[in-house]
Formats: structure tokens, C-alpha cells, sequence
């Protein structure tokens, strides 16, 4: 028999636990982590962020150039910069799953 559970780790162990309590064979085949996205980034953040995105921002060439982003919100290129990096640094710690 395959299945397929979502739950939270704790959870998980908790069932792996009742499963080996009750000797019933298992196997873990996969394992897959996910998150809720939405505490990530300031609400400021996942705005610029995904204008940025949506303009080619990251793009190779780029689409639009961060004075260019920062016009759209009305902000100078520091603070457009500002904005970007400190999105960038929590999407690239939690891809690492490190603190931020």
C-alpha cells in the first residue's frame, strides 16, 4: 500500500511511532518540506519583489532597471535597493534554511 500524508513534522513522528508500536512495517520513501510563504516577506517586500519579478528585473538582460522599479513605487534607488535586499536575504536564508 502507498500513501500520501501532510502534516507537520511533530506529526509525522507521531505516526511513525504508533506505526512501529503497533508493528506494522513501514517505509519512508519521500520526504518533501514546505512552508508557509506568507510570513516570509513583509508585505512592502513581497510587493517589490514581485514587481520586480513581473518587470524582468531578474532577467538576463534585465527588463527594467532598479531606478526604473523604484519610480513605480514612488521610492529613490537606495531605498528600492534596500527593499530588494533585505527580500533577497530572507528568500535565499530560508532556501538554506537558515535563521534570519
Amino acid at each position: 500500500m502507498s500513501i500520501e500524508l501532510t502534516a507537520a513534522l511533530e506529526q509525522l513522528g507521531e505516526f511513525t511511532t504508533e506505526l512501529a508500536e503497533a508493528d506494522i512495517p513501514y517505509q519512508l520513501v519521500s520526504l518533501t518540506h514546505s512552508y508557509d510563504s506568507n510570513g516570509l516577506l513583509t508585505q512592502r517586500q513581497r510587493e517589490v519583489i514581485t514587481e520586480a519579478v513581473e518587470r524582468g528585473y531578474y532577467d538576463s538582460p534585465r527588463g527594467c532597471t532598479l531606478v526604473e522599479l523604484a519610480d513605480t513605487f514612488g521610492i529613490n534607488q537606495s531605498a528600492a535597493s534596500g527593499v530588494l535586499h533585505r527580500a533577497e536575504g530572507r528568500i535565499i536564508k530560508q532556501f538554506l534554511e537558515k535563521p534570519f
